[in-house]
């Protein structure tokens, strides 16, 4: 899911000539502006995204702050799909924090679409639960992680959404992102700095160690990839007709009691 990036939205690029055509007569390509919010906590999602560069960040906002990001969406995934497939209110605003190149269809077109071509659901469902799994794994770092830690796992997360060695964001943006005070931000990369890890510059942070940044990372940001990209492998899997899908029996965890 998190190889590396390039200028084409990976959803679009894994899609049937005949699935694409589905979609191509539906989008548009708008640009993504720094700081532009795509849809609002609570509003009606009227519009599907598809980056093809930059980076959005779901966020849930607080009454006197923007809170923190749950997820983040680059090329490899869909901004508003969920909500726009259940005609429900967005549960997150939804903030570009590098701008870049993006396709996108209105939310009306997207349901027509989807009802019309079951394989194009079945992808979409995945690459949306991958959101929710993102999500989750990122409430559970927040709550169980250092913040060296979870800062190395969204640098390596951000990079994974770009071209290159460099992280175009501020120490700002990183320090909202986590949903801590900018000094944070500011001692924990001098340390990285000192340590060769990275470099910091104005409105960038350069990564000059990606494997010592790794192994600072918490193992969030291995497991996310590693089940993420089990997930998506499925997505191009079409069932035959009339076969009746086989729970498989999971192995029982030391410690654990099978339910």
């Amino acid at each position: 899911m998190l190889g590396q990036a390039s200028e084409k939205n990976a959803f679009l690029s894994e899609l049937s000539a005949a699935e694409l055509g589905a979609l191509r007569s539906h989008l548009a390509p708008p640009e993504l502006r720094v700081g532009q919010c795509l849809h609002y906590l609570g509003d009606p999602v009227e519009e599907v995204v598809f980056p093809n560069s930059g980076l959005i960040a779901t966020t849930m906002p607080l009454r006197d702050n923007p809170g923190a990001a749950a997820a983040l969406v680059g090329r490899d995934g869909i901004v508003g799909a969920f909500p726009a497939l259940a005609t429900a209110p967005a549960a997150s605003d939804a903030v570009v924090l590098i701008g870049g190149q993006a396709s996108r269809l209105s939310a009306v077109a997207f349901r027509y679409v989807l009802d019309q071509n079951p394989s194009i659901r079945r992808r979409v469902a995945r690459y949306a639960y991958a959101m929710v799994v993102q999500s989750q794994q990122t409430a559970l770092c927040h709550a169980a992680h250092p913040v060296e830690s979870r800062i190395c796992r969204w640098l390596l997360a951000i990079q994974g959404r770009c071209v290159g060695d460099r992280v175009p964001l501020t120490q700002s943006t990183l320090a909202q992102m986590l949903g801590v005070r900018r000094t944070t931000v500011t001692l924990v990369a001098g340390r990285l700095e000192a340590a060769g890890v990275l470099k910091c510059h104005r409105g960038y942070m350069q990564i000059v160690n990606q494997a010592e940044l790794e192994r600072r990372s918490c193992e969030c940001h291995a497991l996310l990839n590693g089940y993420v990209d089990k997930l998506l492998a499925l997505a191009g899997e079409t069932p035959t007709v009339g076969e009746v899908p086989v729970r498989a029996t999971a192995p029982e965890r030391p410690g654990r009691r099978a339910i």
